[in-house]
């Protein structure tokens, strides 16, 4: 019975060629409409990270993390158009997370920026005095 071959189901056999997909993508839309992959990463932290300080193609421009996994877009960057007391329009950025653990994640690390920031300004107060 040495030679009998065991059959596993696909789901859990490896790649034959060897090649891995990440799970995390980031796509950045190009003016001319395709989207480029910018990043891609396993960790939903990086993702996150990235996504959250990456600047658009073009003014306005998509940018998304697509969940290779899950096969859907798990973030996405909402522009709205606001007008400053000076008559210029400018673009606001907000970050739609579609994935609730993403969103964790992201609230978290905006935690830990203001954190660090506060940390920042009493250090500089004390060095003043």
């Amino acid at each position: 019975m040495k030679n009998t071959l065991i059959e596993r189901p696909s789901s859990e056999a490896a790649p034959a060629n060897g090649n891995h997909m990440p799970r995390y993508q980031i796509y950045r839309q190009a003016r001319a409409g395709n989207y480029m992959a910018e990043f891609k990463t396993d960790s939903a932290i990086e993702a996150v990270e990235l996504f959250a300080v990456m600047s658009p193609a073009y003014d306005g421009g998509p940018i998304r993390i697509w969940d290779q996994r899950e096969q859907r877009v798990s973030a996405s960057v909402l522009w709205a158009t606001e007008k400053t007391d000076f008559g210029f329009h400018v673009q606001s950025r907000t970050n739609v997370f579609h994935d609730a653990s993403l969103a964790l994640i992201a609230r978290q690390l905006q935690e830990r920026e203001a954190l660090r920031e506060s940390v920042r300004q009493d250090t500089r107060a004390s060095l003043t005095v």
